[in-house]
């Protein structure tokens, strides 16, 4: 498949829209959830008491 060229014809190109479907599918999948704050403020407090023990 030939991605660039097919993505470059045309914002409304139905190709390229399913390839950026797929795009995003595959990052939500890939990427690592983010932290909450809490989650990450959790995390500095344990690994604070962990440096003192």
């Amino acid at each position: 498949m030939d991605y660039e060229n097919d993505l470059e014809l045309c914002e409304y190109n139905p190709i390229s829209v399913q390839y950026e479907n797929e795009i995003r599918a595959l990052a939500q999948i890939i990427e690592p959830p983010a932290k909450s704050f809490f989650q990450r403020l959790m995390k500095k407090i344990i690994l604070a008491h962990g440096a003192n023990a």
